[in-house]
């Protein structure tokens, strides 16, 4: 049976009396974006973020790029914490010079935030939502997204982002802590509306 999300939300007042917090994660390549997408149309009253605009360059030889953790704490997990209603979202663009502007959020009803690894920040959240996908479904959608040579991309997904989304999902338990947990390899529109 479909869950009525807007309901689930609504069902409680926001735990920090202003608006509500939501964190959609799961692997990379579990379809969180197409769900935050889907979910955009049932919640247009809500804010939406992709935590993805803090991935940014490094010099590791293998990952051609790593989640900028300090920034991203500074810039919108703090704010949040504080109950702040606006909020400078300062994604990181690679196609653009200079590649970090800014752009001012209003937060009135609530706000969405979809990252890998976004349970692990220390915020009060709403409700938790887990995208529950295989690793090889996940490794086969990254890998057709990602804009680099193949056998690149095969070798940092298995020696760098994989084991860490192992370490995430074997600390934060998931399946146990989330609120919602969705089938990445099914239709949202059958599970949430």
């Amino acid at each position: 049976m479909a869950i009525n999300l807007k309901e689930k939300i609504l069902s409680k007042t926001p735990k920090n009396g202003k608006y509500y917090l939501v964190a959609i994660d799961g692997r990379g390549g579990a379809g969180k974006t197409t769900l935050t997408k889907y979910m955009s149309s049932l919640l247009p009253d809500f804010i939406f973020i992709n935590g993805d605009g803090y991935f940014e360059p490094t010099p590791n030889s293998v990952a051609w790029g790593e989640f900028n953790n300090e920034r991203f704490e500074l810039e919108v997990i703090e704010p949040l914490r504080n109950g702040k209603n606006k909020i400078a979202y300062r994604p990181y663009n690679w196609h653009k010079k200079p590649p970090i502007t800014e752009r001012i959020i209003n937060i009135d009803k609530g706000i969405c935030i979809e990252r890998s690894f976004i349970f692990s920040f220390d915020l009060d959240w709403d409700l938790k939502i887990w995208l529950e996908t295989p690793p090889g479904v996940a490794l086969e959608r990254a890998q057709v997204r990602d804009q680099m040579p193949l056998e690149q991309g095969l070798k940092a997904w298995l020696e760098v982002w994989q084991p860490m989304e192992d370490k995430h999902i074997n600390k934060i338990k998931p399946l146990e802590t989330a609120d919602i947990v969705i089938n990445g390899t099914r239709p949202f529109e059958e599970q949430i509306l």
